[in-house]
């Protein structure tokens, strides 16, 4: 499972006499966030996200092998989805 939370909800701290005390934790700026995935399941991506109407903002092959492709969610955070040998796995 991956949650992603709102940044700006989440930088608050909680009332000190909230319930669950749970510590601020919302980021500020753009992030980055990868899911391995097969060159297969690339190829599923790509389809599946020119279904929704997606732009593909990078589709590139890697100089020591392996593919990735690059789109932005609505918060403006770069998701990839990339082949693990890119790591060397």
């Amino acid at each position: 499972m991956l949650l992603l939370f709102n940044a700006e909800a989440t930088k608050i701290p909680p009332a000190p006499d909230a319930r669950l005390r749970v510590p601020p934790h919302g980021t500020a700026g753009e992030g980055h966030l990868c899911f391995t995935a097969t060159a297969g399941e690339i190829v599923e991506w790509r389809r599946h996200l020119a279904a929704k109407n997606i732009a593909i903002e990078s589709d590139f092959e890697w100089p020591q092998g392996g593919h990735s492709i690059y789109i932005r969610d609505p918060s403006g955070n770069s998701i990839e989805f990339a082949e693990p040998r890119i790591w060397g796995l």
